[in-house]
């Protein structure tokens, strides 16, 4: 794991493997989770659901998951500066917490983009 931090901000959190147990990755107040799982054979997590809570989010959080080839990230302040780039190859991913992001595909490549909802259309291009 690798924070991305730019001015003192962290801008997103790049995973490039996973380590062993169940890992959380973002902090609790962030308004997307992201925990990695990596357990032996045989490894048994007991069945859980959550109770229903009102979650209000101000902010869209998301997160890149590379399935196959490379790509690269563009990282931008949320003043819309140029702030860093990253690549991302196949297995590899990127939460995206206080940055806009822009993607060019370096190799063809599949990207799995998770994000918190519900789903609004409120994309502003930089």
């Amino acid at each position: 794991m690798q924070k991305i931090i730019h001015n003192r901000i962290l801008l997103g959190i790049k995973i490039d493997k996973i380590t062993p147990g169940s890992q959380p990755l973002t902090a609790a107040e962030e308004f997307i989770q992201i925990v990695t799982l990596k357990h032996p054979q045989g490894t048994y997590l007991p069945a859980h659901l959550h109770q229903p809570r009102v979650r209000r989010t101000a902010k869209l959080q998301e997160c890149m998951i590379v399935t196959k080839g490379k790509v690269k990230l563009n990282l931008y302040t949320l003043d819309k500066k140029p702030a860093k780039h990253i690549m991302l190859d196949a297995g590899q991913a990127f939460i995206c917490l206080n940055c806009g992001i822009g993607i060019t595909f370096i190799k063809p490549s599949e990207i799995i983009e998770v994000k918190n909802g519900p789903f609004k259309v409120d994309k502003v291009l930089i």
